[in-house]
């Protein structure tokens, strides 16, 4: 396992374009394997049948009945009772019963760096001989020396982080739902 030293040393040989270039790709890269196992879980379950009750019939039928009160007449009271029956299951795969992969995105990338930045005065030479001073600015790390000297804080000198949130999957994925009623003296189809 790396020192914290080694990896300021590591932090501090890669260029911030770099940085910044392997992070996008990161996140690329992960997000496309997020889409691929969403997609693959859309397959997973359209090719994944389970059987249904699709209804479930409950029929509430007069029961009346008498209760007896001591020393009077007995008292009819309207009750009722309910009695359930189920259709017979229905085969269909999870995707058309309405279970949906989850579509994750990442929606924010945050890279923090401290670094120690110096201007140094230099001088350029024109083609035609003029001499003219130039500033570089430049960047390292912060490191236990810099550290040391201007008070910064090694253990936090750098850091990533991702959100990931998820999403409607996208529309062209959920396919739509044709059903046609033959039962009825005329036939209905509803899309939804």
């Amino acid at each position: 396992m790396p020192t914290i030293s080694q990896l300021g040393a590591e932090l501090s040989e890669v260029p911030i374009d770099q940085l910044i270039a392997t992070l996008a790709k990161g996140i690329a890269d992960g997000q496309q394997a997020l889409d691929m196992a969403s997609v693959q879980t859309l397959i997973t379950l359209s090719n994944t049948m389970v059987n249904l009750i699709p209804e479930v019939t409950e029929v509430i039928t007069p029961s009346p009945f008498e209760v007896q009160i001591s020393g009077q007449a007995p008292i009819e009271i309207t009750g009722a009772r309910v009695t359930a029956s189920a259709a017979a299951p229905v085969a269909m795969s999870a995707l058309q019963a309405g279970l949906v992969p989850s579509f994750y995105q990442f929606t924010e990338a945050t890279i923090e760096l401290k670094l120690s930045v110096s201007v140094r005065e230099a001088q350029e030479v024109d083609q035609d001989g003029t001499i003219r001073p130039i500033f570089l600015l430049t960047g390292s790390n912060v490191n236990f020396k810099t550290q040391n000297t201007f008070s910064y804080s090694a253990d936090a000198s750098s850091s990533v982080s991702v959100v990931v949130k998820p999403v409607p999957a996208p529309a062209r994925l959920t396919p739509s739902t044709v059903t046609v009623n033959a039962l009825g003296s005329k036939p209905t189809v509803s899309i939804g």
